[in-house]
């Protein structure tokens, strides 16, 4: 029992450090202009593009949402909800 309490004290103080870090990451940015207006630049595309996108995905989102020609079963069982969060939790650990 000692194991996993010691493992699971690291893995806290590992979450811990992590989100210190991503503080100190998120307020370099947000206090440096230079960072703010590069991050600003990296962002146009992305806007842009999602306007630029939106009409042609409006069309085809009947399609996709329902009728024969779905990506996704008609109804749900808990053996696939289960099993997409156990591809969910394996993708994540692969990554």
């Amino acid at each position: 029992m000692g194991f996993f309490k010691e493992l699971g004290h690291f893995m806290l103080e590992g979450a811990r450090a992590h989100a210190r870090w991503e503080i100190d990451v998120s307020n370099t940015i947000m206090h440096d202009r230079k960072r703010l207006v590069i991050l600003g630049l990296l962002l146009i595309p992305i806007i842009i593009g999602g306007i630029c996108y939106a009409e042609e995905i409006a069309g085809a989102l009947p399609d996709v949402l329902g009728g024969k020609k779905a990506y996704s079963p008609a109804f749900y069982t808990n053996t696939i909800f289960f099993a997409s969060i156990g591809v969910g939790l394996c993708a994540g650990l692969i990554t």
